[in-house]
């Protein structure tokens, strides 16, 4: 992707090449103007050759000017043009990096827009000016040659002064750009868990963890600054040096008799303009590094799969969902979470999967939608592997609930219908009305037109649970999975959720629910119980529920509410049912 940007932006930066041969030649205007100011001007005392040889310099400055200002914006629309071209593939390597479990997944999109920034700024015209830094040399020599002795001297200095910038301070910018990248991301972390933070008191560990993190990133950004900063003062102490050295040479050859007088401050400007390029380019240094690094790890990031690893378009589903041979890790991780998992469920059929914490549940929630990717066996759905659905469509035909339910910045209605900019007011109330949520949502002050501020801010847990229930039957999904879809719901909540699983069973969809809440189970048809990430039971519900309610397996069920958790309430009241 980054390499096909770069073939096709090239036309546009040779142009920009082009446009810079002749903004440099502009550059001879002051240097022609002022030898024939002393060279002609001065000697014959004509007014008239003065004054029209003001206008024409004037005429010459006033297109320089709209040139560069051109280049100016051509520059700032190719940033944009590079901006529009990577933002989307950086934003999908962003996202993949957070499925993954990358620390700073978000760097994609900050690499993107540093290449935007630096293409705007006044380091790319610099380089491009750079080419024509032997052409000024070389005419300093036709003035005379201890000219340009004394120019290419300077720009040999000048051009050491910037190598040796890159290589003290790379090191120390690029471990100043991880550090304060970790640190963005341990403050954002910080910020969205801020109640908890403020309820247990762990403001000022946190706060003083950042700011470990941050000093040690600005520690090294200072002392490439310094560095820099140090170099770039010598960058200008050489070039006023070498200023002068060429007027002093030059008075010495006029007074030898071995030069013009005007050629003296041609020449002074012909070697300024030489090496403003190399001084622009070490005074711009941090950015050329930033820029640098960025597209390097942009173009490792950006790797686009061939086309013919894209999914195709499958037939929506109808069939059973089985699970073969299920062994999953979590991304970076090397233990396996489940090991060897197999069971079918088959439409209009509702599983429940249960098991102490950290037995594999979640996880396999996790796979089979599609989130983490199998080491060993496969999820189908209709005979179909679930990774050969494209995301779309994967999308179309799975709803998921996750046990931490996340809802994003926007109204109710956007967050219900996925933020489908095709969805219809129809489809939206559908899937309310299938959650049994329609009520809720009308409740709120502007019904579903209401705004719930960043994660459902305003909403309780148990609205956010409820209305991610929506969410997850939006545009009848032939699979649901529900990861403790009653964690935070009261009686009534409880309820609209036994009624959504009802409706479910009777549209024909296939539900695995993921749950500890006993009362839930009167309404599944299969359970299915894990241990240590393998599924040690699976059968009907009649079958596995007075294994579930032993001595042994009955902590697998917490208590009801108001309830003492002893085995033998459990088992009567199941008995009763």
């Amino acid at each position: 992707m980054l390499s096909h940007t770069v073939r096709k932006l090239t036309p546009a930066f040779a142009s920009l090449f082009g446009l810079s041969f002749v903004l440099n030649l502009f550059v001879f205007v002051s240097p022609l103007y002022t030898m024939q100011i002393y060279d002609r001007v001065l000697t014959s005392r004509n007014g008239t050759t003065l004054v029209m040889l003001s206008v024409i310099v004037l005429a010459l400055f006033a297109a320089y000017a709209a040139l560069e200002h051109f280049r100016s914006r051509a520059l700032v629309q190719l940033g944009l043009c590079v901006d529009r071209a990577l933002s989307e593939p950086a934003f999908e390597a962003a996202f993949h990096g957070a499925l993954a479990a990358k620390s700073s997944p978000t760097l994609p999109i900050r690499d993107v827009e540093t290449l935007r920034a630096t293409l705007s700024g006044s380091l790319v015209p610099a380089l491009m000016d750079a080419p024509w830094i032997p052409i000024y040399l070389g005419l300093c020599f036709i003035l005379h040659p201890a000219i340009g002795a004394v120019a290419t001297l300077g720009a040999v200095a000048i051009l050491g002064v910037a190598l040796l910038n890159e290589r003290i301070t790379k090191g120390s910018l690029v471990r100043a750009s991880e550090l304060g990248h970790g640190a963005s991301e341990r403050l954002a972390a910080s910020l969205r868990n801020a109640e908890v933070i403020k309820a247990l008191g762990m403001g000022q560990p946190i706060r003083g963890e950042w700011q470990r993190q941050r000093g040690q990133a600005l520690a090294f950004h200072t002392a490439a600054a310094d560095w820099g900063g140090t170099l770039l003062a010598a960058t200008k102490l050489l070039r006023l040096a070498l200023q002068c050295a060429v007027l002093g040479v030059g008075a010495y050859l006029a007074i030898q008799q071995n030069m013009a007088a005007g050629a003296i401050f041609a020449a002074s400007l012909i070697m300024g303009r030489a090496l403003a390029p190399i001084e622009g380019a070490v005074g711009q240094w941090k950015s050329f590094v930033s820029a640098r690094s960025a597209f390097e790890r942009l173009g490792v990031a950006l790797k686009a799969p061939p086309d013919d690893a894209k999914p195709m378009t499958l037939p929506h589903p109808a069939g059973a969902l089985r699970v073969e041979g299920l062994s999953v890790r979590a991304p970076n991780g090397n233990a396996l979470l489940l090991h060897n998992v197999s069971f079918e469920v088959e439409p209009g059929e509702i599983a429940a999967v249960v098991g102490l914490t950290g037995s594999g549940k979640s996880s396999l929630a996790r796979a089979l939608v599609g989130v983490w990717q199998p080491v060993q066996g496969v999820v189908r759905l209709d005979g179909n592997d679930i990774r050969h659905f494209s995301d779309e469509q994967r999308g179309r035909i799975l709803g998921y609930l996750p046990q931490d339910v996340e809802l994003f910045a926007g109204s109710v209605r956007d967050n219900v219908t996925r933020f489908d900019p095709a969805a219809t007011d129809e489809a939206a109330v559908a899937a309310a009305t299938a959650a049994s949520a329609h009520e809720l949502i009308q409740s709120f002050p502007d019904g579903y037109a209401t705004q719930i501020g960043e994660g459902g801010a305003i909403l309780s847990g148990g609205q956010r649970q409820r209305i991610g229930l929506a969410r997850a039957l939006y545009g009848q999904p032939a699979l649901v999975v529900l990861d403790e879809p009653n964690a935070n719901l009261d009686m009534d909540g409880d309820a609209a959720l036994g009624r959504a699983l009802a409706g479910l069973r009777e549209a024909g969809a296939i539900v695995v629910v993921i749950t500890h809440r006993p009362q839930l189970l009167s309404q599944v048809d299969k359970i299915i119980l894990m241990q240590k990430g393998q599924a040690v039971r699976v059968g009907l519900r009649d079958e596995i529920l007075p294994v579930l309610l032993q001595p042994a397996g009955a902590r697998i069920l917490p208590p009801q509410r108001g309830q003492t958790g002893q085995v033998e309430p459990l088992q009567a009241r199941w008995a009763r049912r």
